[in-house]
């Protein structure tokens, strides 16, 4: 039986989901994730990361090349993903910091494609982002919203590799298992939702504060063009039960003391947030604890630099329709010392489309023409379609002339993905079971790419 599915921006099959296999726990929010986003299993790769390895506060280049860019590298090639992974996932269990001089974290190395950036780019925060969307400077007119599809295929070669992690379990800031999952859950629940909570940016005397706040006046605005409503305070919201965001500059926050709807993305730029050792400082990990869907910290000290931090914008991306990576990736020009954890393509923005086929009931015993059709609520245009066998590309067009020669005999999953129109190329898909039934004295014939 088919099943629909919402739309994205970002589509799980343009997702590498990476587990470390030597933790339970890694294991559990990995296999929980890969089922509420339909992420084929194609598309994960099993690590084995050492205990040791998690022990120490950072681990070094060599080792990261070693035990993670190499193996998940050879992964993508061996399985024909290479034009069509987007984006990184870690479950929980991986290390976050590079022994690098300045450090930077695990997912800075992963964007730069396992290559070393210059220390002096990185300490002073001038390293400038491909994605980097937002506004250099006041006065200065922000990108338009897109996704990473649409980005790929104007940065080619140079489109680096965005990550993110879902989760933190580690002592002794780490949250529970159990707390992970459900703010996977929640961030899935918040799809298609388009919320009427609060975007809260909170302005003080403090330099944390003072360094992004140059951003928020006009962003408010237009948030409220787009009918979300935001909010300048000069306290941390206390007793508030509608966050839908909140930016503030601070080395201590109290997350527990609001309410977080599904799909909040929740931040205090301070030097320590994504330092998981002892130190005075709140941790990013808080604000998942007090029911956040995401949030961001530095794993060393980062200065009052703003572009190392998610820049206001993020929420214009966001209520744009983009996924929660795409908006902070695209609002975050010096990416390379932050940790960002959460569910990465919660988008409660999200146009609902339903994806319909034709030509798929019954065995395969000829050739037949797979038609999809999109049906959606808002009026969006979808002309493009892709089409994938237990998640291997076949083919592109309006219609697909699937010959049972070439499947092997048996049962294959097919999804169907429709591509909207536009800067943020909506995506909704369909999933159906393909039964190849095989002539008699047909030899077994593997898929092919299709390309």
């Amino acid at each position: 039986m088919a099943l629909a599915v919402p739309a994205w921006a970002l589509g799980p099959h343009e997702v590498l989901l990476l587990i470390n296999e030597q933790s339970s726990d890694s294991i559990a929010v990995g296999k929980e994730y890969a089922a509420l986003r339909r992420i084929p299993s194609r598309n994960i790769v099993r690590l084995a990361i050492p205990a040791a390895l998690l022990k120490a506060p950072s681990i070094s280049a060599a080792d990261f090349e070693r035990r993670i860019w190499n193996p998940a590298s050879q992964a993508v090639r061996e399985r024909g993903l290479e034009s069509q992974i987007l984006v990184w996932l870690y479950s929980v269990d991986f290390p976050v910091r590079i022994a690098t001089k300045p450090e930077i974290s695990v997912l800075g190395l992963t964007f730069l494609r396992n290559r070393v950036p210059d220390p002096d780019l990185v300490e002073n925060g001038t390293y400038v982002s491909p994605l980097f969307g937002g506004a250099g400077g006041i006065g200065q007119a922000a990108y338009l919203a897109q996704s990473f599809d649409v980005i790929a295929e104007g940065l080619g070669a140079d489109m680096p590799l965005p990550a993110m992690m879902l989760g933190y379990t580690r002592p002794p800031y780490g949250n529970s298992l159990e707390k992970v999952q459900a703010c996977l859950r929640k961030g899935v629940a918040s799809d298609s939702t388009f919320p009427s909570g609060t975007v809260y940016f909170v302005q003080t005397s403090d330099i944390r504060s003072t360094s992004r706040a140059w951003q928020q006046r006009d962003i408010s605005q237009q948030l409220a063009r787009l009918g979300v409503r935001a909010v300048i305070t000069n306290a941390e919201p206390v007793s508030v039960r509608d966050v839908l965001g909140l930016q503030m500059g601070a080395p201590d926050v109290r997350p527990e003391r609001n309410r977080y709807l599904p799909g909040a993305m929740a931040e205090h730029l301070t030097s320590a947030g994504g330092v998981l050792v002892p130190s005075p400082q709140t941790k990013l990990t808080a604000w998942i604890e007090a029911g956040a869907t995401a949030s961001a910290g530095t794993v060393t000290e980062p200065y009052a630099i703003w572009a190392k931090f998610p820049s206001a914008q993020f929420f214009i991306y966001y209520a744009s329709g983009c996924t929660l990576i795409e908006s902070l990736y695209e609002s975050i020009r010096c990416p390379l010392q932050l940790l960002l954890i959460g569910e990465p393509l919660a988008s409660p923005w999200k146009p609902k489309g339903r994806l319909l086929l034709s030509g798929v009931d019954g065995p395969l015993r000829d050739a037949r023409v797979v038609r999809p059709r999109v049906e959606s609520a808002y009026g969006f245009d979808y002309r493009h379609f892709r089409y994938y066998v237990d998640g291997r590309f076949m083919h592109d067009g309006d219609s697909w002339t699937v010959d049972e020669s070439a499947l092997a005999p048996g049962a294959h999953r097919l999804r169907v993905v429709g591509y909207g129109t536009g800067l943020v190329r909506q995506q909704v898909f369909e999933e159906c079971e393909l039964v190849a039934a095989p002539p008699e004295g047909r030899t077994n014939v593997v898929a092919g790419t299709g390309e």
